[in-house]
C-alpha cells in the first residue's frame, strides 16, 4: 500500500503545524500592551480612535472644500 505524501510534504506538514502551534500559543499567554488594559485604557483608546476619525473628516472636507458642511455630514466618507 502507497502512502499518501512522500517524507518531504509530511515533513513540512508537521513543520507548519508546529509553527502553527506555537503562535497560538504565544497569543494565549502573551500579556497585551499595558496602555490598554482595562477599562480606562479602552476609553482613552477610543477617544484618541474617535479624534483621529474626526480630523481625517475634516482633511476630506477641506481637500473637497467642503468647509460649510458639518463634520458629521461627511460620515458617509
Amino acid at each position: 500500500m502507497e502512502l499518501p505524501f512522500t517524507n518531504l510534504e509530511i515533513a513540512f506538514i508537521l513543520l507548519a503545524f508546529v509553527i502553527f502551534s506555537l503562535f497560538t500559543l504565544a497569543s494565549i499567554y502573551t500579556n497585551p500592551d499595558e496602555k490598554n488594559e482595562g477599562e480606562e485604557g479602552r476609553k482613552e483608546g477610543r477617544k484618541e480612535g474617535r479624534r483621529k476619525r474626526e480630523r481625517e473628516r475634516e482633511i476630506i472636507a477641506e481637500a473637497l472644500g467642503f468647509e460649510a458642511l458639518s463634520i458629521c455630514s461627511l460620515h458617509v466618507l
